[in-house]
């Protein structure tokens, strides 16, 4: 018999008189003794470093851990009474910066509930002393954090009564009356409407207040129809917007509009943009000059601008990519050229054979969670007129993915990743459920991490 067969092919484990001389000779093996300098010099560098990362180093590892820590700096917030502070040191803001890191967690929640009853408690001793400006912040504060309804507004009430004895309300009546007759509508503090409204704060039935209110309001229209007039789209936007501001409902206010939108040849959409203060005219007013401009060739021009648009589209194909995010963007170039000759064969030949590549490469994309990518493959099928339904549908599905993938980062700690899932939840579909609650969480987790 080989007596190789028998033979352990492991070798056997070292014993501890082994392993002691191999510990003893391993300083000698590092060269410790001979180069003891670096070696000490390495070891200090590697203490401080440890000392200056430990911070961020746990933050990064353990976000649950960076959440305790700040529902901690919260309490002790509230317990001095700080509930909101600009610098983010208040207790409001370091509760949702917890809940931003930790959502899951209640103790964060539970805290923000006690900053509005405590928020609710200030207001009535700023009340009791008089304080109202403080009085109406703390009320604000806790009507922003859902305090029980019923006793905010028995507070509100009670600030509106004892505002009401000390304000002097003929006095601001005078005053408002004088502004008004002084031609000073709005703009400045002391102004017609600002007084007035503060009268209306004070007592909402006050006749002669609600009657200055409606006449300067009147004014202000009159004064949008003269810019109207003047062709000065600018100012009669900013007048219109400010009536709408103090008073929705006034009895001049749709007439006005219908003639600034008969005026401006914007949309009802577009209008309420500018009247919102969301650009101007100029920026409104870029696409329909384009329209305009191609309303303008004749049909020799059209076509020639038509071919070049499909020719150039068909060149951005070639080169392998035709749903790029840019304006260049094939698909893109073939529905301008729709746009300028809706009849054209050859755009929308060229749109029939885009749009289901273009489906493809949007659901592709969204199974291998490369959302940008996704983004404008679905702008693709936009443009080339695919169905409206299904579109507004998987725009609403690509923000959700969107917030699902910024929820996971700003859970890892990851604020500015979170930041560009939210940017892409916006511009996918900006009335996605969710969206709001989470930019202020992405807000309070950029705002705790400036203070680490």
């Amino acid at each position: 018999m080989n007596a190789r067969r028998h033979v352990d092919r492991l070798p056997a484990p070292p014993g501890p008189a082994a392993i002691a001389r191999w510990l003893a000779a391993l300083s000698a093996r590092l060269g410790v003794a001979r180069h003891w300098r670096w070696w000490l010099i390495g070891s200090m560098l590697a203490v401080v470093l440890l000392a200056v990362l430990r911070e961020p180093i746990g933050a990064w590892l353990w976000p649950q851990t960076r959440a305790q820590a700040l529902r901690q700096d919260a309490e002790d917030a509230l317990a001095r009474g700080v509930l909101t502070a600009p610098d983010g040191r208040g207790a409001r803001e370091l509760f949702e910066a917890a809940i931003a890191m930790d959502p899951d967690r209640p103790e964060a929640r539970q805290g923000l509930a006690r900053v509005a009853l405590a928020a609710l408690d200030q207001a009535r001793g700023a009340l009791a002393q008089d304080r109202f400006d403080e009085a109406h912040r703390l009320l604000d504060l806790a009507r922003t954090l859902s305090v029980p309804r019923a006793e905010a507004d028995a507070l509100a009430e009670a600030l509106r009564q004892r505002e009401a004895g000390l304000a002097g309300i003929d006095d601001l009546y005078d005053r408002a009356g004088r502004a008004h007759a002084a031609g000073r509508l709005d703009g400045a503090d002391d102004a017609a409407l600002p007084l007035y409204a503060r009268v209306l704060a004070l007592e909402p039935g006050h006749a002669g207040a609600l009657r200055g209110r409606e006449d300067a309001l009147a004014e202000l229209l009159a004064q949008a129809s003269e810019a109207l007039r003047a062709g000065d789209l600018e100012d009669a936007v900013r007048l219109v917007a400010t009536v709408r501001a103090y008073d929705a409902g006034h009895v001049d206010l749709p007439d006005t509009l219908a003639r600034l939108m008969e005026e401006s040849r914007l949309g009802g959409d577009d209008l309420a943009r500018l009247l919102a203060r969301d650009g101007s005219v100029a920026d409104a007013a870029e696409d329909r000059g384009a329209g305009l401009q191609a309303a303008a060739l004749d049909p020799e021009q059209r076509a020639a601008r038509v071919a070049a648009l499909l020719a150039e589209a068909r060149s951005v194909e070639a080169a392998g990519d035709p749903f790029g995010s840019s304006a260049d963007s094939a698909a893109l170039k073939v529905a301008a050229a729709l746009a300028l000759d809706p009849s054209a064969r050859d755009a929308a030949a060229a749109a029939a054979r885009l749009l289901p590549a273009a489906r493809e490469c949007h659901a592709s994309a969204l199974t291998g969670n490369r959302l940008a990518r996704a983004a404008a493959c679905l702008d693709a099928r936009a443009a080339l007129g695919d169905d409206a339904g299904e579109v507004a549908a998987a725009r609403r599905q690509l923000a959700e993915r969107w917030l699902a993938v910024g929820d996971e980062r700003l859970g890892a700690g990851d604020v500015g990743g979170a930041r560009g899932a939210l940017a892409g939840a916006r511009v996918a579909d900006p009335g996605v459920p969710g969206l709001a609650a989470f930019e202020q969480r992405v807000r309070a987790a950029a705002a705790a991490l400036r203070f680490d």
